[in-house]
């Protein structure tokens, strides 16, 4: 397969993935007319109930095949309620949270009334002041989320709501890896020597949270910077082995297709759609737990449509809506596992183990330190 061909996959899949085909891989796994509101939605907003018939909104979601499968959704939701969606694309979290920063400093319309955010790029959001806040009351289906998808501000109002979770595994080139290891300490291992390839920023690649998990007993060394450093200085005995430091995804995925790489960090719904089509990649969830990242649906603070926006993110939420995520992208369900039709081998394969085996991501360290961390890798890891 040409590099091209890569590059598009990429651009088409965007954190997704095709589970069907996932699904006849063998050993794929190892070891997820109206008026508007009369305001905008300010800080812990709340609506009454009325008609949003006719009402208009902007969702964005990560581009390609990603927005694609979400925009093929947003019909029968119009059918349903008489919103209409206009799906849009939307660069990386932490570049549309700038964006939607400077329409609301501007007065301006939010390019999006609705984004998804990743938990570092919600953390953010809600630390700026640009997000419609509101009573957990508006999207009754969030009842049926599992734990730890209902993000709020400090005073208890919802922020950001989990639309889907992928989730970062170990990932290998099975023909360099006949048989792959199934802990993030491989990554120490000597015999990986200029074999790697991780995600190059601290706050998308969590790995510090996987050295603290591995090597540190957990999460407690993270709650000082003295102890952040002493995590990094355990990690930077890793940079011997790493061979591809990747941001573009598209990169990564062809130096694991071609075996530039032997093993690594990735995503594991991209993964498995690409040994789907015949790559030969493998993707395990280490003994530690893979890392479990998530996209969280989130109002602009000035929509013009909050409580169309709300019923949209209740929408979503609903179980049959997150099973079919799950058959049509590769994703992992926000939904809790016994609210959905998914057989077991159907949750298996996007979610492995599932959530409760997870490492979750530190969101507040990179919100709290993110200047300080990213000096800190730069020196210690990168340089």
């Amino acid at each position: 397969m040409g590099v091209d061909e890569v590059i598009s996959r990429r651009e088409l899949l965007r954190r997704g993935g095709m589970l069907a085909g996932a699904l006849a891989v063998p050993g794929l796994l190892a070891a997820c007319g109206s008026e508007p509101p009369p305001e905008p939605a300010g800080g812990g907003a709340t609506t009454s109930p009325q008609s949003i018939e006719g009402a208009k909104i902007k969702v964005s979601t990560y581009g390609g095949f990603f927005e694609e499968n979400f925009a093929k959704m947003y019909p029968a939701f119009t059918e349903e309620t008489g919103v209409e969606v206009e799906s849009i694309s939307q660069p990386t979290s932490e570049v549309w949270v700038v964006q939607l920063q400077q329409a609301i400093d501007a007065g301006a319309p939010p390019p999006a009334d609705v984004s998804m955010l990743s938990g570092v790029g919600i953390q953010r959001a809600i630390k700026g002041g640009i997000l419609a806040t509101y009573d957990q009351s508006a999207i009754p289906q969030a009842v049926n989320l599992a734990e730890g998808y209902i993000r709020t501000d400090a005073e208890g109002k919802v922020a950001g709501v989990g639309g889907v979770s992928w989730y970062i595994t170990l990932v290998s080139n099975t023909e360099r890896v006949p048989e792959s290891p199934d802990t993030w300490t491989t990554f120490w291992d000597p015999r990986w020597r200029n074999e790697l390839a991780l995600l190059k920023n601290a706050a998308n690649s969590y790995l510090i949270e996987i050295t603290a998990a591995c090597f540190f007993g957990g999460y407690d060394v993270l709650a000082t910077q003295d102890g952040v450093v002493e995590v990094l200085t355990k990690l930077q005995e890793v940079k011997p082995n790493v061979k591809l430091w990747f941001r573009d995804e598209a990169q990564a995925q062809q130096a694991y297709n071609t075996g530039e790489v032997s093993i690594g960090q990735f995503y594991h719904d991209i993964t498995t759609y690409a040994a789907s089509q015949g790559e030969p990649l493998r993707s395990v969830f280490p003994v530690e737990g893979a890392i479990l990242d998530s996209g969280f649906w989130a109002i602009s603070k000035t929509t013009s449509n909050l409580a169309a926006c709300q019923a949209f993110v209740d929408y979503m939420c609903r179980p049959e809506i997150q099973a079919e995520l799950a058959r049509t992208l590769g994703t992992t369900p926000t939904a809790k596992r016994e609210t959905m039709d998914l057989t077991d081998e159907e949750y298996e394969a996007v979610g492995g183990p599932g959530p409760e085996a997870a490492l979750r991501p530190k969101y507040e360290m990179y919100d709290e330190w993110e200047d300080w961390i990213d000096q800190r890798w730069t020196e210690m890891i990168l340089s």
